[in-house]
């Protein structure tokens, strides 16, 4: 595909990098996608000083394993959510608005002067000033913005500068459309996969092995954040469904969590105490490199995404653990919920179950551990589906529609 019209694409991001939170991997998967794709791309984001020794020391590639196929700038930006504690909260929601609104002008005025073919952006405030600059943009949504962002996206619709909106999923575009942005003009692209992390991967037992992990008991795996956006992702309810599973062959199920934050767990074992599961059945492990997570899911007898029904995971959310579990071709237990919908089907390459339900939850674990036929199918045709979702072709897809609104216009 020829490409040769977009040469520089610049990546205006607000978010400190590298982070543990999944938004910052997605952002630099994409920057090296598109790099991948034939374009020139530029990383902007800001730089502050680091709470962590462990981030301030590591480069974004080495932090994410990434190729360095793209260049990195960063603007300065005072980090300020200390003065939350100083500030009531309702003054505070309102000095930050109006100084991420500042630093948005600041940012995209910095990144006019680099005179790119196309920029890029996941923030609503950022979009605003690009199209009001007069550059050609793209905006990635990952929620329906509310509120005082909704009304600055109101403005950006009207902009003949946008060349795209890509968001999560439909019920997303829904949203968009229904505030005046074109149907034609928003592309529903889920989150991806890198397929190559999961060349190679060694048999469950040795993978086991190399982890240190029991070999003679189920293993039932969550690998993702434990938390977002200061939210539950299921991990509460999977703790809960674990009193209702039996043993398997004799041997009593584990359940394996992995990425974090490790200041969450002590709740989660208090909560086990309270239910009568034996710390023994549990382990609890920090984030690990993207390139070791195959490992830990190909570790796992059955994987699980319990998320909890409400408006974010129903409606908005792409978890990143979908594809990697789906990559790796490790039987899926899913909550049932629209979002989960657009990507797994029940029965097919996944089993869902209806969400905040510890006994259905466990009920669906029992039925792929004891049923291995009917796991081992679901999980050969999720991973025969994943090939789909990769970041290159995701980057692909993007960059011809950009391509095709040019000539269009």
């Amino acid at each position: 595909m020829n490409r040769k019209s977009i040469v520089r694409l610049i990546y205006l991001a607000n978010a400190y990098l590298p982070t543990e939170m999944a938004h910052g991997y997605q952002i630099c998967k994409m920057c090296e996608a598109f790099a991948l794709n034939g374009a020139q791309v530029t990383l902007i984001y800001p730089h502050r000083h680091r709470m962590y020794a462990s981030l301030s020391a590591t480069l974004i590639f080495e932090y994410y394993g990434l190729r360095p196929l793209f260049n990195v700038q960063t603007l300065p930006k005072w980090y300020v959510e200390p003065l939350r504690r100083s500030i009531r909260n309702w003054w505070f929601k309102r000095f930050l608005f109006v100084y991420e609104f500042v630093w948005g002008w600041y940012a995209a005025r910095k990144a006019r002067g680099e005179k790119a073919d196309i920029y890029y952006t996941r923030d609503s405030i950022i979009v605003y000033w690009l199209t009001r600059f007069g550059l050609p943009t793209v905006y990635e949504a990952h929620i329906v913005p509310k509120r005082i962002q909704r009304q600055l996206l109101r403005k950006v619709s009207q902009s003949s500068c946008l060349q795209l909106v890509v968001v999560l999923t439909s019920y997303i575009k829904q949203g968009f459309v229904a505030m005046g942005f074109s149907e034609n003009k928003t592309l529903v692209l889920p989150d991806a996969v890198d397929l190559s992390l999961f060349d190679n991967v060694p048999s469950q037992v040795e993978c086991r092995q190399r982890l240190g992990l029991s070999l003679d008991h189920p293993i039932i795996g969550y690998i993702g954040r434990f938390q977002t956006m200061g939210m539950e992702k299921g991990i509460p309810e999977l703790i809960q469904a674990m009193r209702y599973l039996p043993p398997v062959n004799g041997a009593e199920p584990l359940l394996l969590c992995v990425g974090g934050p490790m200041e969450a767990v002590p709740a989660y074992l208090a909560l086990a105490h309270r239910i009568g599961i034996p710390e023994h059945r549990l382990k609890f492990v920090d984030r690990v490199p993207n390139t070791e997570v195959p490992y830990w899911i190909r570790a796992c007898d059955v994987v699980i995404a319990p998320f909890p029904n409400t408006e974010h995971y129903a409606f908005f959310m792409s978890p990143l653990k979908l594809f990697e579990y789906m990559a790796a071709g490790v039987p899926i237990v899913a909550s049932d919920l629209p979002s989960i919908g657009e990507v797994l089907r029940h029965g097919e390459n996944a089993w869902l179950v209806p969400p905040g339900n510890p006994k259905a939850l466990a009920e669906g674990i029992r039925h792929l551990l004891e049923n291995t036929n009917i796991a081992k199918a679901l999980a050969q045709q999720a991973k025969e589906e994943v090939k789909q979702y990769t970041w290159n072709r995701r980057a692909a897809t993007i960059l011809q529609h950009i391509l095709d609104a040019q000539k269009a216009g």
